[in-house]
């Protein structure tokens, strides 16, 4: 009874070490890679790979991810998520906020290290134009806004338009088509002209960024009916711009440069140019600028790509038709998007096949990819190891590797203006090594064995022929020969 309390413990101490040494708990030795962008002003996906078994050490049966403002950083949330989870939308945030974050693989023991903080913004929301006005004629309805709220950060500004004509036995077999116009940030004005006479319309203006399209502001009403027709030079239309000429400035520029119709029937006000991808048929894509002088330079065009672009003339309350076209390529620049569908597959112990896609957006011609590779991803890029391949090549075999051994791979592209962003990094684990015999060596030494045997049987052979009888000394020397 005296130590009956002491061989208790001692007996658990013993079990509990036996079970710990035959089923180690253990936590994930690495956090997973993680990938985060914002989808809109109050969202951010996430989105992250599944632990090799070599780092998992068991199954992961959760996740947790971490996240902060980057102003509160002493207030930080966690969201518990299951373990066959491969992205996670944060929702309920401010807009226009930079938040932090980082994720944690766990087994049924505990969580193991976490990921480094990484930092993203959501989406800026972008407000509809002020003061959207619209002054009606008969074929046409001049368009006037003012900046959105935010106009800083915005790239420029749509506009469309359709016929909203309320009358149900008018539109009961027709679908309405909208037409899209693409406008300058610039812009604070349109004349849509071609227009129904006594037709309601319905108008829309909108600011977008590179990534989205903010509010619209809507203007409903109809154009003017006919009540008389006008007579005179001044009911004819202007004529078009003469000499139209386009020279690339940059790789997001193009100046254009026309000359006044040879004849003036008619006082012009402005020019309109009309610029699109060359071969569009999306009238999105197409964009419409104003100028009072004869040139303009057209800025937040797409590196490396052929632009159709015509001028017309306006007068007062009438438009006329477009001039010819000419079409003029924006300069080169380096790539804006890395190479894609970066694959990598161990041949063996010491190679590595990489293949890859060339980038979506190339901005020229790809003179050269770069494939660099590591062991660990904490050295700094010049410590890499890297290969050149030729731009026409998309998959390399890399050599001379260690077997058993993490590798790490990235691949860049470039024109000759430069140099394009990386590929997110890939991992490939090399098998270890397999130690084969040389099939050469083992010929050479089966065949030495053979003829030294077929030497030793000669001798044998020729000593027991002969009719004196041998010493044994003699039968010796020729077994050693």
């Amino acid at each position: 009874k005296r130590y009956g309390g002491t061989w208790q413990r001692c007996l658990f101490t013993l079990g509990l070490s036996w079970l710990v040494s035959s089923f180690p708990l253990v936590v994930p030795s690495a956090p997973p890679q993680l990938s985060v962008a914002s989808t809109s002003p109050t969202d951010i996906r996430l989105v992250w790979q599944p632990l090799t078994s070599q780092h998992s050490r068991g199954a992961v049966t959760r996740y947790r991810v971490d996240y902060s403002a980057l102003d509160q950083k002493d207030t930080v949330f966690s969201v518990e998520l299951r373990g066959n989870e491969t992205q996670f939308t944060l929702r309920e945030l401010r807009p226009n906020q930079v938040y932090r974050l980082r994720i944690a693989a766990g087994t049924a023991v505990g969580f193991g290290v976490p990921s480094e903080w990484v930092q993203q913004q959501t989406v800026v929301l972008i407000f509809a134009p002020s003061e959207l006005k619209v002054r009606t004629r008969v074929t046409t309805l001049n368009v006037t806004w003012q900046p959105s709220p935010n106009h800083t950060l915005v790239s420029g500004y749509k506009l469309s338009y359709r016929e909203a004509e309320t009358d149900r036995f008018t539109t009961r077999d027709r679908t309405p088509h909208t037409h899209t116009i693409r406008l300058r940030k610039k812009a604070r004005h349109h004349l849509l002209t071609g227009l129904v006479p006594d037709r309601q319309y319905e108008v829309r203006v909108w600011a977008f960024d590179k990534q989205k399209d903010g509010a619209a502001a809507v203007w409903k009403g109809r154009t003017d009916k006919i009540h008389g027709r006008p007579s005179g030079p001044s009911s004819s239309p202007p004529l078009p711009p003469s000499s139209v000429q386009a020279t690339a400035n940059s790789s997001t520029s193009v100046w254009l440069r026309w000359e006044k119709p040879r004849f003036i029937n008619v006082r012009i006000i402005n020019y309109t140019v009309r610029c699109s991808p060359a071969g569009t048929t999306n009238a999105s894509l197409v964009s419409y600028y104003t100028s009072s002088s004869l040139e303009i330079l057209l800025r937040g065009l797409r590196p490396f790509t052929h632009y159709e672009l015509a001028v017309r003339s306006n007068g007062v309350n009438i438009a006329g038709p477009f001039s010819g076209t000419v079409v003029e390529a924006t300069l080169p620049d380096r790539p804006s998007t890395p190479p894609e569908e970066l694959q990598l597959r161990a041949l063996n112990s010491s190679s590595v096949l990489v293949s890859w896609r060339p980038p979506l957006e190339p901005n020229g011609i790809i003179v050269s990819y770069r494939i660099l590779y590591t062991v660990n991803l904490s050295k700094p890029e010049d410590e890499w190891r890297n290969l050149s391949e030729d731009g026409g090549i998309f998959s390399v075999e890399v050599r001379g590797l260690s077997g058993g051994t993490r590798y790490f791979f990235k691949v860049g592209a470039s024109t000759k203006v430069g140099s394009g962003p990386f590929s997110p990094v890939v991992d490939v684990q090399t098998p270890l090594p397999t130690y084969e015999l040389d099939i050469h060596a083992v010929t050479g030494i089966i065949v030495g064995v053979c003829l030294g045997l077929i030497c030793i049987l000669l001798c044998m052979c020729f000593s027991f022929r002969n009719s004196k009888p041998r010493s044994v000394f003699t039968l010796y020397a020729c077994f050693l020969f």
